[in-house]
């Protein structure tokens, strides 16, 4: 075969290039196969203007994009890890969430009779339903063998632990507990904690231990799968870095790890039939990874499923638009003199409704509510006083309206005077009679109304995670419409999830380890030669390869002088590393030298915190409210530097 590699043929493989975005260009004339050896006979990638080549790339950088290029790695294969986060976002939904996984101790008939009574009266495909229930069934022993951890310091959140933290997460063990045939399934954390980012820097680690074999390219947003047009192979992708566009190659696969769309306003509209929702998770989940898939000919499916947090199914405080909200957990107002309305003044939902991850139980079965377009807890002085007790209130999230009497209230939120009085003067006799003909909330929950001031708190509907997404099979290939695995293309995590119906708690992280490991494998594995074409071959001036370029920089080297100390702790998004100057004894000066905290909480928070540990000459400071890992991080930091002094 004979390969030009002129500037010539370099120019005419940019036009096939940019030709085969749409699937098109000079392979649909000649419109054969033949066998290579002749003079211009060369495979579809060979006609692509390439700026590097990987034997895998990974799109998303969560525990799904994690597991799946650990993987690849200790398959054998370079790989390539994107995400569109900048440093200090990366890690999706995984930095976020609880960092508890869903956990079967064994137990492969229980958890099998389980999970298909989730499933309900939902489709379920056997051969992806064996590997994720088999993976449950035996996740404790995956974890610790995958990131050499020592099960002994793992907490299984059971009712009755003696663990700090089962006692946050032990009703998820199991969610659905009508459906547990006996008591091995339960959710479990590597060490005693949650919503600390553990899970997730173990994971990133491994990641970081692995640059031998990944790079990570971060703020490099994947835009396209580059495809050819006959066989419908996935050869690479198309990718945005540093202002320009370039094409990667994928010798062996492509896995798509990118989340969801909770941050795609069309798509929650298109799918989950809701006009908005707040995001409590990662806002860079916007729905890319879709779009690029079903213009490759991706099936679809679970498009209706979503998670959300637990008290009114799912609320959250209200957040502007494009940005990470909070999940409403002020659970002393859902009993009481309090009532949810909407829009009008009109009550919509039994407050006191016990919530699985946003779905409420409404005529035998759980699932996600609607809302009205805009939500108001309606509460009086009574309960106001309670609320601002209660350990999980935070003044900066409060901003209710307040009138001294009900018209007035409706008119500050625009709800109709008379329907507001009418529904509060009906809760009031429901509650006097102690039964609730309305929505049958429990009688012990309700208490009538003190006569004002009233109080109206607007809150949202959010969201953790959507489910759905393009389906895939036990193997981790990605579907076409007709069923069939789309060549070189793989999926894990949220990305697609498995869940179509009721979820478990930990059920996702589950997830990202299991079929991210599946993805991985199969993704490494050496793949056939490619089919030939009549075409001219070309070349990049430009190619990027194993260890030239990656932005997951770890061991770094700081300067200290004689009377400077170092010292590091762990931060949700990695080490905060501090340099404390001490003379005479006293706290000259504190200065963080890295960290990856998100810039507008840990960020924040942590010139607070210096501040407070110079003005005290101690690391024995308080907390910043909403920041406490990051608080934690820095206090313990600081503290071993100064050990050091003494």
């Amino acid at each position: 075969m004979t390969v030009q590699y002129s500037r010539r043929s370099f120019m005419k493989g940019a036009l096939l290039s940019a030709a085969g975005a749409a699937g098109l260009g000079t392979l649909a004339a000649c419109g054969q196969t033949q066998t290579k050896g002749g003079d211009g006979v060369v495979s579809y990638d060979e006609t692509v203007v390439w700026n590097g080549r990987y034997d895998v790339v990974v799109v998303g950088f969560g525990a799904a994009g994690a597991c799946s290029s650990i993987t690849a790695a200790d398959e054998g294969a370079s790989v390539l890890l994107l995400d569109k986060a900048p440093k200090g976002f990366e890690g999706g939904n995984t930095r976020y969430c609880g960092q508890i996984f869903v956990n079967g101790r064994g137990d492969l008939e229980a958890t099998r009779a389980y999970y298909r009574s989730l499933f309900g009266e939902f489709a379920i495909d056997e051969d992806i339903f064996k590997v994720y229930v088999e993976g449950i069934a035996g996740i404790e022993d995956n974890f610790a063998n995958t990131f050499n951890l020592d099960k002994s310091e793992f907490v299984n959140a059971i009712e009755g632990s003696t663990a700090k933290t089962a006692m946050y997460v032990w009703e998820f063990s199991p969610e659905y507990p009508e459906f547990a045939v006996n008591d091995s399934l339960c959710v479990s954390m590597l060490h005693d904690g949650v919503s600390d980012a553990y899970l997730w820097g173990i994971e990133r680690q491994a990641v970081a231990d692995r640059k031998d074999k990944i790079d990570v390219w971060l703020e490099s947003p994947a835009t396209r799968l580059i495809q050819d047009p006959k066989s419908k192979t996935i050869l690479g992708v198309e990718v945005t870095r540093k202002g320009k566009t370039l094409n990667i190659r994928a010798e062996n696969g492509v896995v798509m790890t990118c989340g969801g769309f909770e941050n795609n306003k069309q798509m929650i509209q298109d799918y989950l039939g809701r006009s908005k929702l707040v995001p409590f998770g990662t806002v860079y989940n916007t729905g890319d990874g879709h779009k690029m898939c079903q213009a490759a000919g991706a099936e679809f499916w679970h498009m209706h499923a979503f998670e959300s947090a637990m008290n009114f199914g799912g609320a959250g405080f209200v957040c502007e638009e494009g940005k990470q909200g909070k999940t409403f957990s002020v659970a002393e107002l859902t009993t009481g003199s309090s009532i949810l309305v909407g829009t009008d003044g009109y009550r919509f939902f039994r407050e006191d409704v016990p919530s699985r991850h946003g779905h409420v139980y409404q005529n035998g079965v759980w699932e996600n509510p609607k809302f009205p377009e805009r939500v108001f807890i309606v509460y009086d002085q009574t309960s106001a006083d309670i609320a601002v007790k209660s350990p999980w209130f935070k003044s900066e999230d409060y901003h209710p309206e307040s009138a001294t009497t009900l018209a007035e209230l409706a008119q500050k939120i625009g709800a109709k005077s008379e329907v507001l009085e009418k529904t509060v003067a009906d809760f009031n006799s429901f509650a006097t009679a102690g039964y609730d003909p309305s929505f049958y909330r429990a009688a012990e929950s309700m208490r009538v109304f003190d006569g004002g001031p009233y109080y109206a708190w607007e809150i949202m509907p959010g969201l953790l995670n959507t489910q759905g997404g393009p389906q895939r099979n036990g193997d981790a290939e990605v579907l076409d419409a007709t069923g069939s695995p789309i060549p070189h293309l793989y999926s894990a995590g949220e990305f697609g999830g498995i869940c179509a119906n009721m979820y478990n708690g930990g059920g996702n992280m589950a997830e990202c380890l299991i079929f991210g490991q599946v993805a991985g494998k199969n993704a490494a594995k050496k793949k056939d030669p490619l089919d030939a074409y009549v075409v001219e071959a070309v070349v990049s001036d430009e190619m990027y390869t194993l260890g030239k370029e990656t932005d997951l920089e770890e061991g770094k080297s700081y300067e200290t002088t004689p009377n400077q100390y170092l010292g590091k702790g762990a931060g949700i998004g990695g080490d905060i590393v501090v340099r404390v100057t001490v003379n005479g004894g006293k706290i000259d000066n504190i200065e963080v030298l890295d960290h990856s905290e998100t810039p507008d909480r840990g960020g924040k928070a942590l010139e607070l915190l210096q501040q407070k540990a110079l003005d005290t000459q101690s690391a024995q400071i308080d907390v910043v409210s909403g920041a406490t890992v990051t608080s934690d991080a820095f206090k313990a930091a600081v503290e071993e530097a100064l050990s050091q002094a003494k």
